[in-house]
């Protein structure tokens, strides 16, 4: 009689186990991983882009920054449009085979990763004639294109959003009334959107992002009569209020009384965003710019821009180049990225033939941090990654936005 051997039973495989279980695990692990987790299986692709991993990862504080890039598209000698593009985190690009570059700043050597990737974002085109001037903004996950000029080459009311879990685009809610060159902000899950319309139509408007709807009864006033909303400003949310700064004066509305401030002389300092012309962003209830190579914040206590300390590394990196600002992005967790566009001067090689070197647009993440000394309050910075992606030829950067996913 001959013994009968069984085989034992094959491990459980990891697709058998229920899905909440899955999502538990998957939620875990970096975004930069979910195109190669994708390619495992439909189901994989299904549940790494279904709203309850995002839902997951954002219970469990997984979320990441991920930016991206607005670029201006010479498509052909006379047609220009807009397109979205997704870059890679700037600490989870993988460079293989040693093609990390490095620059020498005073002895130092800085990270540079070669080559950083551009993804175009699917469907995210659109053409000069159909949308531009437009503020954009970020919502959660969601990329807000807030009115702009539409096909007859006159002011929109429409609202287009960019979903940037499954890049796709949906037509959200019009506007009350048609905006150029709005300015918009979000304060307490609500957008605010001001000016780009007609001197006779002078007011803002609030989009609740939660009951998708524009109401009428949060139309926000003018702040005096000497205040017109198509003149040259700038909209921001800090602690709590919405500020407009104007050229003239400062105002504050606050949302819970329903009212116009007109600031003191604390704010006036924040004139110099208007007056310079350059980038800046809010962090942690601190404006920050950029000018002249170096980082400012502002101190409201005393009225007055100050240097962020310890980046002169970031200095020297673009003091020998031509090159045009792009943006200054809130980073999350105490970092920002400053966004440049590298401009090279033409080489002369030795057949006396000129070579234009390709432009780069450069990401600088900067960590922030506080410190309390005798004289005060000071902020350092520390450059933790430097990175580019080349721009070829007809594509250059517009607008950088720091999305968490």
């Amino acid at each position: 009689m001959k013994n009968s051997t069984t085989s034992p039973p094959p491990p459980p495989s990891f697709s058998s186990l229920p899905d909440e279980i899955i999502v538990s695990c998957l939620a875990r692990v970096s975004k930069s991983q979910y195109g190669s987790l994708s390619l495992v299986s439909m189901s994989f692709h299904s549940l790494l882009s279904s709203p309850e991993i995002y839902a997951a990862r954002s219970q469990i504080g997984a979320e990441e920054p991920r930016l991206y890039l607005c670029c201006d598209i010479l498509s052909t000698a006379t047609t220009r449009s807009h397109r979205w593009y997704n870059l890679r985190t700037l600490d989870d690009e993988i460079i293989k085979k040693g093609r990390n570059a490095f620059i020498s700043v005073n002895g130092a050597e800085i990270k540079m990763k070669t080559e950083l990737r551009l993804v175009p974002v699917k469907n995210s085109s659109f053409h000069l004639c159909d949308r531009s001037e437009e503020a954009k903004l970020v919502f959660g996950s969601d990329i807000y294109q807030i009115g702009g000029i539409n096909r007859n080459n006159k002011r929109s009311r429409s609202v287009c959003v960019l979903d940037c879990r499954s890049h796709t685009q949906r037509r959200g809610p019009k506007m009350k009334v048609a905006r150029q060159r709005a300015k918009a902000c979000v304060l307490d899950g609500r957008i605010y959107v001001m000016g780009g319309c007609s001197e006779k139509e002078c007011w803002g408007e609030v989009f609740d992002v939660k009951s998708q709807t524009w109401k009428k009864e949060l139309l926000l006033p003018s702040p005096s009569g000497d205040f017109k909303f198509d003149c040259k400003f700038e909209v921001l949310a800090l602690g709590g209020r919405i500020y407009v700064i104007t050229e003239r004066n400062n105002y504050a509305y606050d949302p819970k009384q329903g009212r116009w401030l007109l600031l003191d002389t604390g704010f006036v300092g924040l004139k110099r965003i208007l007056e310079l012309g350059t980038v800046w962003c809010v962090l942690d209830n601190i404006v920050f710019m950029e000018f002249c190579d170096d980082l400012f914040w502002y101190d409201v206590s005393c009225g007055k821009w100050l240097i962020v300390e310890g980046l002169e590394d970031l200095c020297y990196t673009k003091v020998n180049c031509r090159y045009r600002m792009v943006q200054l992005v809130n980073y999350g967790g105490g970092k920002v990225v400053i966004v440049w566009l590298v401009l090279p001067q033409p080489v002369v090689m030795r057949n006396k033939q000129r070579v234009i070197p390709e432009e780069k647009t450069c990401f600088a993440v900067v960590r922030l941090e506080k410190r309390l000394t005798s004289s005060g309050l000071t902020i350092w910075g520390e450059i933790e990654q430097l990175s580019f992606s080349l721009v070829h030829g007809s594509y250059k950067p517009l607008t950088c936005l720091s999305v968490s996913l």
